[in-house]
């Protein structure tokens, strides 16, 4: 019994190591190179060019833009995604057909246009003042209501943050400052391995340690953050690799108001 199971973990193994080294087909689309185990074929159902191990939004319109989890977005709220709306900043409330054009509009794009004349010379209007750009990250949360925390990191087994997570952390209290009114709950996630009892424990001290260091360095309201620990209950893929043990393994914030 011993020696079948060597041999089939030796199978296993060089299977594997075939699969890395191999190169990839003519006409495979796209090369996931950070894909566990194997480097093609990369699987993209929806031909959004995200790779469907991370899209969140697997069904996504052909020639929509989208984010990093595959998700679009749709700026003028008229339901017909970016990327294929030819008509931004339609007016809220109003109808529009498949291209995000309201009739009038079409009708006015089809009819020729008017005789040119000469502009009135005005003088040119003055420079306005520069707007903040928002980050990805504050437009995730403010329009989906949770926002994940990538590149956050912690000591095994600890809830000391490492220190290649302040990066992310300072870019995220910098975006909080800008939203004093805004409550948020930090929600500490583990994976399944170990016992229930500390996985739950070691997700509230993990969930604490990140609304610490948010309140100390930054602006931000104490009373509108608050922390959760979820232990092992809420487990976003089914474990089957080290990468989804990983993805399990996080912090959460979820909009509250």
């Amino acid at each position: 019994m011993r020696s079948r199971l060597t041999v089939a973990m030796v199978s296993a193994t060089l299977l594997c190591a075939a699969a890395v080294h191999a190169s990839p087909p003519a006409s495979a689309a796209f090369v996931d190179r950070d894909a566990p185990c194997f480097r093609w074929p990369a699987v993209d159902y929806d031909g959004d060019g995200v790779f469907d191990r991370v899209d969140r939004c697997p069904n996504t319109p052909h020639g929509c833009t989208v984010d990093q989890f595959g998700c679009s977005s749709d700026s003028d709220g008229d339901g017909v995604c970016d990327g294929l709306d030819q008509c931004g900043n339609t007016p809220m409330g109003t109808a529009v057909d498949e291209k995000g054009c309201p009739p009038e509009s079409r009708a006015r794009r089809e009819s020729p246009p008017p005789p040119t004349r000469e502009p009135e010379r005005t003088p040119p209007p003055p420079t306005p003042t520069p707007t903040r750009v928002m980050g990805e990250g504050e437009r995730q949360l403010l329009e989906t209501g949770q926002l994940r925390l990538e590149r956050v990191y912690f000591e095994s087994g600890s809830a000391r943050i490492l220190d290649e997570s302040k990066d992310a952390l300072d870019q995220l209290g910098r975006g909080l400052e800008n939203y004093s009114d805004l409550q948020l709950e930090i929600q500490g996630h583990t994976d399944t391995r170990g016992k229930a009892d500390l996985n739950q424990r070691l997700s509230q001290q993990r969930a604490e340690a990140v609304r610490a260091y948010l309140i100390h360095n930054f602006r931000v309201n104490p009373d509108h953050l608050t922390a959760r620990g979820y232990g092992e209950s809420q487990p976003e893929t089914r474990e089957r690799n080290e990468e989804e043990l990983l993805r399990n393994r996080r912090v959460v914030l979820k909009k509250l108001n």
